[in-house]
């Protein structure tokens, strides 16, 4: 007697589906995560070059300037942004010093 041929289960159209769907789906998470890593890595390299400009310039400005400060040279470096303030010890904000107060004595 010949053995009987197993029966193969029938591939449902929606496991298929299914299937096609979870893997379109961890791709593109991983495709998402990969452009999230470079442009952070991006970011990074940027404010790392930004960081070297910023401390060759300051170099730069004492050495050539006679009877320079770290103070003084901050300020000419960057006096938009508010840094050189804080480097000098200055709040960049007026109002940023005042702590408000909101108890009551009685």
């Amino acid at each position: 007697m010949p053995p009987r041929p197993t029966r193969k289960p029938a591939i449902l159209p929606r496991d298929q589906a299914f299937w096609a769907g979870a893997t379109v789906l961890v791709l593109g998470q991983l495709v998402a995560f990969w452009m999230l890593c470079t442009q952070q890595v991006r970011k990074a390299e940027v404010r790392n070059a930004a960081m070297q400009v910023e401390r060759l310039a300051l170099a730069d400005c004492l050495r050539s300037v006679p009877h320079a400060t770290l103070t003084s040279c901050a300020q000419r470096l960057a006096p938009l942004d508010g840094r050189a303030q804080a480097l000098a010890g200055a709040p960049a904000d007026p109002a940023a010093s005042f702590v408000p107060v909101n108890y009551v004595y009685r």
